[in-house]
């Protein structure tokens, strides 16, 4: 049942005060009763809060044990630097995803992970969120913006594109130190006799200036094979 908590789940939580009661608690998440009636539900369903229904009396409404365990989870992950989740986080912010469900579909963590996450960025001013009528809507601040830009601060991120860039020369080098295959020779054509005297002389002449011209046009076509596959190494391995 923890895993299936979700950031409205938490965000709805940490607006509960001592004072909170049932009936009033639509207006702590600018929700109608109808839907902040579904959201108490679930949180209760959760194990998160607990609320007797009393009338004609208000009804108090309480953070559980569980609830407030969540809550401390929530400040002391909200303490800890960027790292790449939470970077992907912004960036899938930053390509447009901008309610719970999208952004959910874009980062595949578990609904708790992602609810913390959330709430860790907009603790530290990295995205501002709205909530109403049950449903949530995120948006990057100017500080995630240029932090998803840049990758500013986040290790991790840095490290995983040097390891990137090295493997890529590494495999590249194997590709440098072998030697670019040399280029056949054109065989040179037969001299041609000054005077051939017989018919059998100009057969045999006739003979080799067609094996010259195959062999000239085998050449001409193996060297264009190791031209292409030479542009392609260099293409596959980002030299051109």
């Amino acid at each position: 049942m923890q895993d299936t908590i979700n950031f409205i789940d938490l965000v709805a939580l940490s607006r509960i005060t001592p004072e909170a009661t049932v009936e009033r608690f639509g207006g702590l998440i600018n929700s109608s009763f109808f839907d902040a009636s579904n959201i108490l539900g679930t949180l209760k369903q959760k194990g998160l809060v607990d609320f007797i229904t009393s009338f004609p009396t208000q009804s108090v409404l309480t953070v559980t044990q569980d609830g407030k365990l969540l809550l401390d989870e929530a400040h002391q992950k909200s303490a800890t630097p960027v790292d790449t989740l939470d970077m992907a986080v912004l960036a899938e912010l930053s390509s447009g995803r901008r309610n719970l469900p999208d952004l959910a579909s874009g980062v595949n963590v578990t609904p708790k992970d992602l609810a913390l996450r959330l709430y860790k960025l907009n603790e530290q001013k990295f995205l501002s969120y709205e909530l109403r009528n049950g449903s949530i809507n995120m948006a990057l601040t100017e500080k995630g913006f240029l932090q998803v830009k840049d990758g500013s601060g986040v290790q991790n991120v840095a490290q995983a594109a040097a390891a990137m860039q090295e493997s890529i020369q590494g495999n590249a080098a194997p590709m440098q130190s072998q030697q670019v295959p040399k280029m056949p020779q054109m065989p040179q054509m037969p001299q041609q006799p000054a005077a051939p005297k017989t018919d059998a002389e100009l057969k045999e002449l006739e003979a080799k200036i067609v094996s010259a011209k195959r062999m000239k046009s085998i050449a001409m076509f193996v060297i264009i094979v190791i031209v292409v596959v030479i542009v392609a190494l260099l293409y596959l391995t980002g030299r051109i």
